[in-house]
């Protein structure tokens, strides 16, 4: 079978000819097949006939972005590129709607980076590559040395074998933030529009709705807008537990619908001029989406409540 010669190969190809030796030479000391490297030099010339290693890597490139265009399933396909566009939402990933039509999520994410790079917007994080949060300074809070631990959950909520268990966070935004609680097992998601942080805006959100008065459990970081957790159990009735500090991937289920979240409502967003109805509305689309990890059912499936109910 012929194979491309690597970048490295044309480097050292374009050397060896510089120091006279013929292409059976060149050949035998790059460990390729003579035809092969008689292909290259016929296809990847320069306009005087010579060979150079980066005039022969830009054509190679040139050459790839039109190879097999006409094997390329949804350039090919109008009714389904755009099935594929109406689809396409920051809450609806790729991997959701290839499973819809049948193809391969990664076909979808080279259409748009080759040929519709305008529909990037619509990507989950619009086409830009996810960066590591940096490390928070480490601040002492007395009110944590009595918390509940992580480690002292019961095994439904540990084994997501059962609704009811929510591990819940803030995202912060300018003018207000949301606190979000995210079911383990089911994935639903409730999110509430706080004028702040504080403790007393947390608690008075989570004693006013009736999935949280049902819940079983809560799993919050340390911040300090939990402090009143005491209050919180006795006005829920759930037992709280805290994740370790500095460790969000303790409650992962939470901080991937934060992720979420954020891409309708990115970091900076003015929460002032938003409203409960807005908040709620792209829950709704998240609590009906189908998910990979429910195999593919909704959380409101699976959390036998729906959200549009409430």
């Amino acid at each position: 079978m012929y194979h491309h010669l690597t970048q490295d190969q044309r480097v050292a190809l374009a050397a060896l000819l510089r120091a006279g030796h013929s292409q059976r030479k060149a050949a035998q000391e790059l460990g390729v097949n003579q035809s092969s490297l008689s292909r290259e030099l016929v296809r990847n010339p320069r306009h005087d006939g010579s060979y150079h290693a980066s005039h022969a890597v830009f054509l190679a490139k040139e050459r790839r972005k039109t190879s097999k265009i006409l094997y390329r399933k949804i350039e090919n396909n109008p009714i389904l590129a755009q099935r594929i566009e109406a689809c396409l939402h920051p809450l609806a990933s790729p991997e959701t709607i290839a499973h819809e039509e049948d193809v391969c999520a990664e076909t979808i994410y080279e259409w748009i980076y080759r040929s519709r790079p305008d529909l990037k917007e619509k990507l989950p994080q619009r086409g830009k590559k996810r960066r590591r949060y940096g490390s928070k300074r480490e601040v002492k809070q007395g009110w944590t040395k009595d918390v509940r631990s992580i480690n002292m959950r019961p095994a439904p909520a540990e084994h997501r074998s059962q609704v009811g268990h929510f591990e819940g966070d803030t995202v912060r935004g300018v003018n207000g933030a949301l606190l979000t609680l995210t079911d383990r097992k089911s994935r639903y998601e409730v999110a509430f529009k706080i004028p702040n942080e504080g403790c007393n805006p947390i608690h008075s959100a989570l004693v006013s709705h009736a999935d949280i008065t049902k819940a079983r459990s809560f799993t919050f970081d340390r911040g300090s807008g939990f402090a009143l957790w005491r209050m919180i159990e006795r006005d829920t009735g759930a037992k709280v537990y805290f994740a370790d500090a500095h460790a969000p991937w303790q409650r992962a289920s939470n901080e991937n619908a934060n992720g979420r979240l954020r891409r309708v409502f990115p970091k900076r967003s003015d929460f002032g001029t938003i409203t409960q109805g807005d908040v709620d509305a792209v829950v709704r689309i998240m609590n009906h989406t189908k998910r990979k990890c429910l195999n593919w059912r909704t959380p409101c499936e699976v959390f036998g409540r729906c959200c549009a109910s409430d």
